[in-house]
């Protein structure tokens, strides 16, 4: 029997207990003085906390761990991460290949300080466990890796004005852009995601552009074993610029990406590609939109010429009313490849994206997925969305492949388009600034093309999670 379940409610305590402890120390402080509020991003190195060298702004013990002083000016950050998720994953290949049945259990711990030496000069360093009960099969490590070094960098800062700066970063870090269609951190998975690679960036008021060198970094089961995978190394550019006065809260994004890739899960992605994404996105008024195509070019390690390319939007309008519902389409369309014998691939690489869901069931070669979303937010820390999508194969003479790009199926399982119905379910209760629970379904029912197949089932995805952040 899985132990998974044993183990759920006494991290769910742990986390509790970890809550109630920082909220108290933060209580104590006089009332009358107004509480300093958590800025968490999603790039953890991202958040600046040099406003708390004022003591007068610091309220408590998450405010002290944010500003703890060195020596003369210098001081570090500390902060954290635990997420405890309990889930049901049954049949993410449809039914092929090994699978899991029934309950397991994951946590994620990290925890990371920030060390500015000067005002130009810091350290960055984080810690990441993440391990994995209760699976049928084994398991990767994205599922489990006991202790790692995640990120590890030195960065110098130079500033020109308050609107202007240049940055120099070296080490492992994370890197991310936009909507995450081609850089990611790998958030849902149990162990995000790193890289080893030098960056330089110029920002000037809304004004950004920079480049990056360097490999992805190697996740390997254990414990401080993880190291640069050489195998997948890159070079990117990118620009982003407001859209002007017609679209004040707009902005264009252009990012290039030169790839070069030696073991692949599957021989499509071998070799070297060149990816330009054009990205439209912004608020105006209740309409939020996110717009991105993506061309490929390039050639495999096989001697084919790369054409391949990426389309997809997100886009949802929010009403002025009770509850704030909205509603929205995503609409996500990948190439494939048309003809395995001919001179051409037009597999489409997704690189680093992140999934189309929570769960790595699909990737976004040769799929077409669209439909409506809808949401709502009854209080001011309950969410629930809801997002409806269809599945299509975009070239029949080429299969359905996993966020890893190893093929689920073939082009010879099926002849028919129609892969499925993707439905997902997502609840979340933000208790305070802290601490975080949440609920996840995702239910696809198969189409016509995984029926035809030898073997084929719907696929199942549930999930409970908490998560408590300082």
């Amino acid at each position: 029997m899985k132990r998974a379940r044993y183990c759920y409610p006494i991290l769910l305590c742990v986390l509790l207990l970890c809550n109630s402890y920082v909220n108290a120390q933060d209580n104590r402080t006089d009332t009358t003085k107004k509480l300093a509020a958590p800025k968490f991003l999603q790039l953890n190195y991202e958040e600046d906390y040099r406003y708390l060298s004022d003591k007068n702004e610091q309220s408590g013990l998450w405010t002290k761990l944010k500003h703890i002083t060195l020596f003369g000016k210098a001081y570090m950050t500390l902060g954290g991460e635990v997420r405890t998720r309990l889930e049901m994953r049954d049949h993410l290949k449809y039914g092929k290949a090994n699978e899991d049945y029934g309950l397991d259990f994951q946590q994620r711990s990290r925890l990371w300080t920030d060390i500015h030496l000067t005002a130009s000069f810091r350290l960055f360093g984080e810690l990441q466990s993440g391990t994995t009960s209760g699976l049928d099969y084994s398991s990767s490590p994205v599922d489990n890796n006991l202790i790692e070094i995640h990120q590890a960098f030195a960065e110098y800062t130079a500033a020109f004005s308050s609107a202007s700066k240049l940055f120099v970063r070296v080490g492992r870090q994370e890197i991310m852009f936009g909507k995450a269609r081609l850089f990611d951190v790998r958030q849902p998975p149990n162990n995000r995601h790193a890289y080893d690679a030098a960056r330089i960036g110029f920002k000037k008021d809304k004004w950004n552009f920079g480049f990056i060198a360097g490999a992805q970094s190697a996740d390997i089961k254990g414990a401080f074993n993880d190291g640069t995978d050489n195998n997948f190394k890159f070079g990117a550019a990118h620009v982003s610029i407001p859209l002007g006065t017609k679209l004040p809260n707009s902005s264009l994004e252009l990012l290039y990406i030169y790839t070069d890739r030696k073991a692949a899960a599957n021989a499509h992605f071998n070799g070297h590609r060149n990816t330009l994404s054009a990205r439209i996105s912004g608020i105006e008024g209740g309409l939020n939109y996110d717009i991105e195509v993506i061309g490929q070019s390039g050639r495999t390690s096989e001697g084919r010429d790369v054409r391949a390319w990426y389309a997809g939007m997100e886009s949802y309008y929010t009403f002025r009313a009770a509850g704030h519902p909205y509603i929205g389409a995503r609409v996500d369309v990948g190439s494939g490849d048309k003809n395995s014998a001919d001179a051409k691939d037009g597999a489409y690489d997704f690189l680093w994206s992140k999934g189309q869901s929570w769960v790595s069931d699909l990737g976004y070669t040769n799929i077409a997925a669209a439909g409506p979303s809808f949401g709502l937010k009854p209080t001011d820390k309950l969410s629930l969305d809801l997002t409806v999508q269809g599945l299509w194969r975009m070239s029949r003479q080429d299969g359905i492949y996993a966020m890893s790009g190893a093929a689920i199926r073939t082009a010879a399982d099926g002849t028919s388009n129609y892969v499925g119905l993707r439905s997902v379910l997502r609840s979340e209760y933000q208790l305070n600034p802290f601490l975080t629970f949440g609920g996840y379904l995702n239910q696809t029912f198969k189409g016509a093309f995984l029926k035809q197949s030898a073997i084929s089932t719907n696929m199942s995805y549930a999930s409970l999670y908490a998560t408590f952040r300082f």
